[in-house]
């Protein structure tokens, strides 16, 4: 499925979201810039305009792109509500970024990579769009370098929401940064705490594919339910993705 089709559809759940609209990675992210002042600041894939709302408030002015109309027409509304008046939302596209070279001094990216058709392309031009000094945070859902974990994370993702690329483990995630201009200084890991049944009506899973899922996660090995922190807790799931906060700079 065209992850646009996907979003504009299911843009309110994300938008009332407390997954994204707070959480672990957010939190971290917010203390990790709390004493730092950017002019430009850019928030890619910023869905209901969480991640864009809390670096506004240390950027004299932040652009914030995403692919769908929907959570763009979300994430107006609740700058609205907020009285945020230094954040600019509009279309664009990770892979093909629509500014001049050293454009920025703050990007962010938070738990959208994980959709994108082309991250070697993306991380390219987040390379090309920051400048010499700027300071970039990539944060998203991370998976194992180990085949029985990693497949059965890919898989479950890919039942749940057809628009899903792929999570990549610490390890891919280091070469990819490894293969281009940009220097990993620091890697936080964190979760992303999450019930079954609220992670599957956000993305608009049918009905089918949630009887597979809640069977993938009933029957899961011990091994597999305690890396995800699988609990069955009356007729649902908790569970949790684990997730990486990579904090680049240029060379």
């Amino acid at each position: 499925m065209d992850p646009k089709e996907q979003f504009d559809r299911q843009a309110k759940y994300y938008a009332n979201s407390s997954t994204f609209s707070s959480g672990l990675s957010l939190d971290l992210l917010s203390k990790l810039i709390r004493d730092k002042k950017f002019s430009k600041g850019l928030d890619i894939g910023t869905g209901s305009g969480f991640t864009a709302f809390e670096i506004s408030k240390n950027c004299t002015s932040v652009d914030a792109i995403d692919i769908s109309t929907g959570m763009l027409g979300e994430a107006n509304r609740i700058k609205n509500e907020r009285k945020i008046k230094n954040v600019n939302f509009k279309i664009g596209y990770s892979e093909d970024l629509d500014y001049e070279d050293k454009s920025f001094d703050l990007i962010t990216c938070r738990t959208s990579a994980h959709h994108f058709k082309d991250i070697k392309k993306a991380i390219n031009e987040i390379e090309r769009v920051i400048n010499n000094d700027g300071s970039i945070y990539i944060i998203d859902t991370i998976t194992s370098d180990q085949k029985i974990l990693n497949n059965w994370h890919q898989k479950i993702e890919l039942i749940r929401d057809k628009s899903h690329t792929k999570n990549y483990s610490l390890m891919e995630w280091r070469n990819y940064f490894e293969a281009s201009g940009l220097n990993l200084l620091e890697t936080y890991q964190t979760r992303v705490n999450m019930n079954l049944e609220d992670w599957m009506e956000r993305s608009g899973t049918s009905k089918s594919d949630k009887e597979v899922i809640r069977h993938e996660y009933d029957k899961a090995s011990n091994k597999i339910k305690k890396f995800f922190g699988i609990e069955k807790i009356d007729d649902d799931f908790k569970f949790y993705w684990p997730v990486g906060l990579f904090y680049l700079k240029k060379y």
